[in-house]
């Protein structure tokens, strides 16, 4: 069903039938069973079924615990119902505790049912504090430990990818432990980055996430607007992920284990060319027909595969199936003074590239809270990781594609031979797997903490410290061999480590005076950051296998560099937030930051923001029966951008080398052009938010609409090559970001006693995104493919119209073509005073191209189905994005591919017996006029992202180890491109960068087997 039709049939099936249970065992009827044990006598029981307010609840379940009988009450909520003798009925409500009475001689009861604190009140953590899920008056979106589920992801935000929305979550490779892709709300900088601030158990940091484990996180909250991150100042313009993780409590020890195994396999339909069909591709491109065997011996490099029958298959050759394996355990529980939470995982990862291609981790969290007096509280929150990933080089599967299949990897006695086609003195790309002769290894060590010390200095104010260090190092290792390097070897490590710290002071005011409630903040930070690099590269090394290990060695030290990056950012933060008679709110913030990054008078910004909230179903003159829950809010704010790199208003000095007389000199000129009024990056934001709840919020969620504008970007600008430099980093254009959010969570089934439940969550979001202004004028720039009203990362081409056909001879040479060649859209033209008209003028030139698509998608959104049923569940996302488009290398026109010298993907390519209207017809002579046409694609997709399928074991086995221990086996399927369904079928459509083929690996479908355990 879709969301709206389900909704639908739930509000008919109310209506229609208001006394009586949806039952599966039957077709979309509603009655009530009433099995009675052999011997047992029915009694009727009646009643109603209230609020706290006296007001009645349709809809209620009533039911008897391990049978069939059920019903609802009615509009008045009334109920009558037959049970057994003795037995005992369960009243159950969203939004409201569960009720369990003894029937006993009673034959009316009456029930007031009180409203379930977790589902209305939910407590959501938000910038230096929580608040009540009502209270909040920003645009928030948040996901809990359930909703995650247990990880086999090594980033936790591709758990998250389409169930927030706003939150654009895209995985930019396959390669194992690489980053994702994350955009809230769109791009705002083009220059000065996009990517959000992630705020760790209170610690701010801006680097990846790869490092921890996923299984380890409690909470995930998303700050979208404004008035929400203007709290976080310059560190907040781009959003805020605040992740919380687990903590421990009172209690006795608590033991879990978690562990998976997946297999994965290549998400690609890539269809490279078999002997025969690039045979025939060949003679094609030498002006013969297809079947033409004429000329074979003198176009073609080699026949023996094609006489022989053999197809090497060289994408298999490269490719296998991977597999993923993780482990946890954890402990947790706590005292009267000490809570505690200790975890240790490993995560493994064999990619998809054989015997390359990997990612492994170790890491272990230490949370840990004593309360020392009654007033004092400290604690620790850390975590210790260890990475190691190996990369395959970036070119590795178009490499595979591009060697001829009528060359032989091998030779008659089975070992690799270097060069395997006779027409193109390329390397055979499987040396690439043999570790001795490539390598590409990143070794990292992470630290991360917040210590924590909280002090109630009265009995409405509190003082908390926060120190955070956040420290990496990595190592990494490059090596080719010297049958890759055509006899000469090369090696290089890099060593790059960091050292951020946060320091924060927060002191906490909350005080309740009748109607009025009022919590303020004020906050004192300080953040630094340190980071130091070490590049050694040398060649001619003598021991191939100790390869980057002994750079000493090295006949020639090629190039040494090494860099130092320090900045540091001073706040001042202080919030209120009131609330009165607990329908009025009101958050007022403002946040002062000092930059080093900016120059001297601009490195202080100040950020206000405010917002509003009506909780307008809270009046006494609102009596929307159907609509419980309403709440209107309005908020504004500013948030600053200094995301660039440290030093642009000093300018840099690079070396250069002269003759000095007879000798070689050294000396040093300006690399940097330096700009002392550099200023903040501002972006303003208004949003208008609608919070709902419907049939007593068994439907809830939200409504967003926004604006944001961002001014004075920190545009790296190009400077014309006569300059004598490139760029130079300016405040100069503006952006634009406007969209609709909609959110909305339901309850289709719900029965307590391990029955039949089924909840759904959707988001659907569209965020248009577009240029205001560059330079001081509203004019293109096309040479950077910026174009006024446009998204920031656009196509720009000339636009396909499909292929010159035979009976378009004259209209073809009319254009200097011929059938078979590519067909372009005449677009534009210009006027006698040479401006653009957008009108055609019958001549195809540059002025021609035109924005074909973005990567921006038109919309974007997820729908989970959540069922269970005894103990077995089941889940279902659903995950779209439509408008977005992609370019495919795998589609390059250009040069040896074009000539019938490369293996290619089986192209459906025009011949005059084969009118195609995609690809231009082959020609040896020369690459096809507009090549790059044919390479732009529509990457709209909807994916059935991801299944799980889980069993718990009853809890009369598992009570038996331990009483309150859980058993549960899963098995998932990830990424399946069999559930895919898109125009682009070739690889995986979901790609951040617009890009595949090339240096982009391939994604994977996942096939996942888990255990979790708790006792």
């Amino acid at each position: 069903f879709c969301f709206g039709c389900q909704l639908l049939f739930l509000n008919a099936m109310l209506a229609a039938h208001p006394n009586d249970t949806f039952h599966l065992g039957e077709k979309a009827k509603f009655q009530s069973y009433h099995f009675s044990p052999l011997g047992t006598v029915d009694v009727t029981v009646t009643g109603t079924v209230v609020d706290s307010n006296g007001e009645p609840i349709p809809g209620v379940t009533v039911s008897v615990p391990g049978t069939t009988i059920g019903t609802a009450t009615d509009l008045d909520g009334a109920y009558s119902i037959s049970v057994p003798e003795g037995a005992t009925l369960v009243f159950s409500f969203i939004g409201f505790e569960s009720q369990r009475i003894d029937v006993g001689d009673q034959s009316v009861i009456d029930i007031t049912m009180t409203e379930d604190m977790s589902s209305l009140d939910e407590v959501v953590v938000v910038g230096f504090g929580t608040q009540k899920k009502s209270d909040i008056t920003g645009s928030i979106s948040s996901l809990s430990a359930k909703d995650l589920g247990n990880s086999t992801f090594s980033n936790v935000m591709e758990q998250a990818q389409g169930r927030l929305a706003g939150v654009d979550i895209i995985r930019t490779n396959g390669t194992p432990g690489s980053d994702v892709q994350i955009r809230v709300r769109g791009n705002r900088s083009i220059s000065a980055g996009n990517d959000p601030l992630f705020v760790i158990d209170g610690i701010p940091t801006t680097l990846s996430l790869n490092d921890f484990n996923p299984n380890d996180i409690e909470s995930m909250e998303v700050l979208k607007d404004a008035s929400s991150v203007a709290i976080y100042g310059s560190r907040g313009a781009n959003g805020v992920i605040l992740i919380t993780t687990k903590k421990g409590k009172r209690g006795d020890a608590k033991i879990s284990y978690s562990g998976s195994y997946a297999i994965q396999k290549p998400f690609e339909n890539l269809d490279p060319m078999n002997p025969q069909e690039f045979v025939e591709y060949v003679r094609v491109a030498n002006g013969l027909n297809r079947n033409d065997a004429s000329q074979d011996n003198t176009i073609l490099s080699s026949e023996e595969n094609y006489l022989s029958g053999i197809d090497p298959d060289w994408l298999g050759l490269g490719l296998r199936n991977g597999w993923q394996h993780q482990h946890q355990i954890s402990i947790s529980g706590g005292s009267e003074k000490v809570n505690y939470y200790l975890s240790g995982s490993l995560f493994d990862e064999q990619g998809i590239i054989k015997n390359s291609s990997s990612f492994s981790r170790n890491s272990f969290r230490a949370n840990i809270e004593v309360e020392v007096t009654k007033n004092l509280t400290i604690g620790l929150n850390s975590m210790v990781a260890t990475s190691v990933q190996e990369l395959m080089q970036s070119q590795f599967n178009s490499q595979l594609i591009s060697v001829s299949p009528l060359a032989s990897p091998y030779d008659a006695d089975g070992n690799l031979l270097q060069y395997p086609n006779d027409r193109v003195e390329a390397v055979n790309p499987l040396y690439y797997l043999d570790p001795s002769q490539y390598k590409d290894e990143t070794s990292g060590n992470r630290v991360f903490a917040n210590l924590f010390a909280e002090y109630k200095l009265h009995q409405n104010l509190t003082y908390r410290m926060n120190f955070g260090p956040d420290i990496r190092s990595s190592k990494r290792g490059q090596y080719e061999g010297l049958l890759l390097g055509e006899g000469i070897n090369s090696a290089t490590v890099t060593d790059l480590s960091e050292f951020n710290y946060n320091f924060e002071n927060i002191l906490t005011y909350n005080k309740i005076i009748n109607d009025h409630s009022i919590n303020v903040v004020g906050l004192f930070s300080l953040q630094e950051s340190k980071s130091q690099s070490l590049g050694v590269n040398g060649v001619n090394l003598p021991i191939e296998k100790a390869m980057f290990y002994d750079l000493g060695s090295a006949n020639n030290i090629s190039s040494i560099n090494s860099s130092l990056e320090e900045w540091s950012l001073l706040s001042y933060m202080g919030r209120i937030n009131y609330k009165f008679k607990e329908k009025y709110l009101m958050s007022v913030s403002g946040r002062a930051d000092g930059s080093s990054r900016l120059a001297e008078g601009n490195k202080w910004g100040f950020f206000p923001s405010a917002a509003v909230g009506w909780i307008v179903s809270e009046e006494n003159f609102y009596s929307g029966n159907f609509l419980n829950f309403m709440k209107l809010r309005v908020g504004y704010g500013e948030v600053g951008n200094t995301a660039i790199r440290p030093y642009q208003t000093l300018g840099g000095l690079t070396n250069t080398n002269y003759a000095f007389g007879d000798s070689q000199a050294f000396g040093f000129g300006m690399q940097v052009i330096p700009n002392p009024d550099l200023r903040w990056e501002i972006s303003k934001t208004l949003n208008i938010g609608f919070d709902y709840g419907f049939l007593n919020d068994r439907v809830s969620g939200s409504i967003e609409l926004y604006n944001t504008n961002t001014q004075d970007l920190l545009l790296n600008r190009f400077l014309p090559i006569t300059s004598g430099y490139s760029s130079i980093v300016q405040n100069i254009g503006s952006t634009r970001n406007r969209g609709i959010e909609f959110s909305a969570s339901t309850y289709i089934f719900q029965n307590t006693n391990d029955g039949f439940n089924w909840n759904v969550d959707l988001n659907l979001f569209s965020n248009k995104e577009e240029i205001v202004s560059l330079t001081d004028s509203k004019n293109d720039d096309v040479g950077n493919r910026w174009f006024i009203g446009q998204p920031i990362n656009v196509f720009y081409s000339f636009l396909q119209e499909g292929i010159w056909q035979a009976g378009e001879v004259t209209e073809a040479n009319s254009h200097g073509q011929a059938p078979g060649d590519i067909k372009i859209a005449d677009i534009n033209g210009r006027d006698e005073l040479g401006q653009l008209t957008n009108q055609s003028d019958g001549v195809i030139n540059q002025d021609d191209r035109t924005v074909l698509g973005s990567t921006v998608p038109t919309w974007s959104g997820g729908m989970t189905n959540r069922f269970s049923y005894k103990g077995f569940t089941l889940s279902v996302l659903v995950f779209a994005r439509q408008g977005q488009m992609l370019q495919s290398n795998y589609h390059n026109m250009g040069g040896n591919d074009w000539q019938g010298r490369h293996g290619k993907i089986n192209l459906n390519y025009w011949t005059p017996d084969n009118p195609s209207n995609e690809i231009p017809m082959p020609i040896a002579a020369r690459s096809p006029l507009y090549g790059d046409a044919v390479t732009y694609f529509d990457a709209s997709f909807v994916k059935i992202k991801n299944i799980s399928l889980g069993y718990t074991l009853d809890n009369k086995l598992t009570s038996r180890i331990r009483s309150g221990s859980s058993i549960r086996i899963y098995t998932t399927l990830d990424n399946s491109d069999m559930l895919t369904f898109s125009k682009f079928k070739r690889v995986d459509p979901e790609q951040g960068t617009g890009m595949v083929g090339g240096g982009i690996p391939l994604t994977t479908t996942n096939i996942i087997f888990g255990l979790n355990v708790n006792f």
